[in-house]
């Protein structure tokens, strides 16, 4: 990559930063000395936009587990490879200093409920999705996020040690 591409890159992700501080309702949010942070202003979300559409909840983490949620990203978009499908985050959350990170699969990978004779004899049938029918992709994607879960929990408890990783 020639110099003149690269310093266009970087202004570009800056304008994108500074966009982002500029998204919360006009508040400037400090990120970089917050104990807790919004995962939208690091470089990951501008890196891979799609992972990070519609929420249902927040995305945040603690400051020392960006580089385990940095990872676990670039770990899933090589999995993934060019058809996303859909995958987001849903929610990233902290519930007694522990990451709690959920994300979801477009609806072409969900499994769906299906309601049998209503009538005579009701059942509800689980249906796995045609795509991934052995949840294959699935199965990849949850044990990527759980071991950046249990990165960002090592983070953690290093970061609790006097010197470590602070």
């Amino acid at each position: 990559m020639s110099h003149k591409k690269q310093s266009s890159v970087r202004k570009s992700e800056k304008r994108a930063i500074h966009q982002m501080k500029l998204w919360d309702g006009g508040v400037e949010v400090n990120t970089g000395l917050a104990p807790i942070q919004d995962v939208r202003f690091l470089c990951v979300a501008i890196n891979y936009p799609s992972m990070f559409e519609n929420p249902l909840g927040d995305l945040i983490i603690e400051r020392h587990w960006s580089a385990a949620f940095t990872l676990t990203c670039m770990e899933i978009d090589a999995l993934l490879g060019q058809n996303k499908r859909g995958f987001c985050w849903r929610q990233l959350d902290i519930e007694d200093g522990q990451p709690h990170w959920y994300w979801s699969l477009g609806r072409n990978y969900d499994h769906q409920v299906l309601v049998n004779d209503l009538a005579t004899q009701p059942s509800v049938v689980l249906a796995k999705s045609v795509l991934d029918p052995k949840d294959a992709l699935r199965n990849a994607i949850r044990v990527l996020v759980e071991t950046g879960m249990r990165r960002a929990k090592f983070f953690n408890r290093e970061s609790s040690n006097t010197g470590a990783m602070q």
